[in-house]
């Protein structure tokens, strides 16, 4: 038995914030965030949205897609690094606002930009035994309220943008048709390429104190050869398990990091540029919410009878450091 998407959807903040925006908090220019990011515009919510918000309208939208009802989904994984609450999980948060079961599982991951790749690969183990039917996964990020606009901070708060999306994972019986494979990494010793200290157990205080960090911090130079690498790496090594070859892929469907490194990625692998799916410099990188956004894009614009057929790469490479990719037959 093989795991489809029977539904996705996503949702993004009304509010679209240019470059010229951006320069009234920061201190860089507009040319600077433009050639060295790629991005033109993101979205931010307002002060008085949430992620959660952004997660229930995506959860919505892929629940009504795969034509359920939300007491149709058996389980709901959640990944984000910018929850309402530190703690308990954004899963049980979301659980009654999307209106599931009160009893079915629920529960939050942590692989950062990775997200819906871990997601999906971990609904696909339960969906394959038939021990779960219809698995809903949704990633989403609210990073406008994470902006550090100070110097040390500025190079990654111009990138962030918010938005949420999900996607339904359902049964087939149809051999060439849903995951084909898919394939997740890690590795911890790269644990503080991006990172944040505070709240956590490494100050005094969980709550932080004068030697933690309540913000991003990021080691820019090493995380754009890693993520190149990676994102590079995992490409090839999926082709060649499954015996295909760049030619063979009809479209990708990257993470939204920056555009310097998808187009190391792009040049590096020879990617035809139609073939990749690309948002960044309209939403900015909106961290584990980019894939699922990129992914329901997509689906949306193009019509199933276009897709039916067609062979995907999703690919994604985030903070931990995690990577990985899933092969998919529409």
């Amino acid at each position: 038995m093989n795991a489809i998407i029977s539904g996705f959807g996503h949702a993004l903040p009304a509010r679209v914030i240019d470059n010229k925006t951006i320069v009234n908090w920061i201190n860089t220019t507009e040319e600077f965030i433009e050639k060295r990011t790629g991005i033109l515009t993101r979205r931010h919510i307002s002060e008085t949205e949430t992620t959660s918000m952004l997660m229930a309208n995506a959860c919505y939208d892929a629940i009504q897609a795969a034509g359920l009802q939300p007491e149709d989904i058996d389980m709901l994984i959640v990944n984000t690094l910018s929850p309402d609450y530190h703690d308990p999980s954004q899963a049980c948060l979301l659980q009654p606002l999307v209106f599931l079961k009160s009893d079915i599982p629920v529960f939050d991951i942590r692989a950062q930009c990775s997200g819906l790749i871990y997601g999906m690969t971990i609904a696909e183990q339960f969906i394959s035994t038939g021990k779960y039917k219809n698995i809903l996964v949704c990633c989403g990020e609210a990073l406008s309220k994470r902006i550090d606009d100070s110097d040390e901070g500025r190079n990654l708060s111009i990138l962030l943008g918010d938005g949420a999306g999900a996607v339904v994972l359902g049964p087939s019986y149809e051999k060439d048709k849903g995951i084909i494979d898919s394939t997740i990494h890690a590795d911890g010793n790269y644990f503080q390429l991006l990172w944040t200290e505070s709240p956590g157990t490494s100050g005094k205080t969980f709550n932080g104190d004068e030697t933690t960090c309540p913000y991003f911090r990021m080691n820019g130079k090493n995380m754009f050869r890693h993520a190149v690498e990676k994102f590079i790496e995992v490409t090839l090594n999926t082709l060649e398990k499954n015996n295909f070859t760049i030619e063979d892929i009809d479209v990708i469907i990257p993470h939204q990091p920056n555009m310097r490194i998808l187009d190391a990625v792009i040049d590096s692998l020879k990617l035809p540029r139609h073939k990749v799916r690309i948002n960044v410099d309209k939403y900015g990188n909106i961290a584990s919410g980019s894939l699922p956004i990129t992914l329901s894009e997509y689906m949306k614009e193009v019509p199933q009878e276009e897709r039916e057929g067609k062979l995907a790469l999703i690919v994604g490479y985030g903070s931990g450091a995690t990577w990985g990719s899933i092969l998919y037959k529409f």
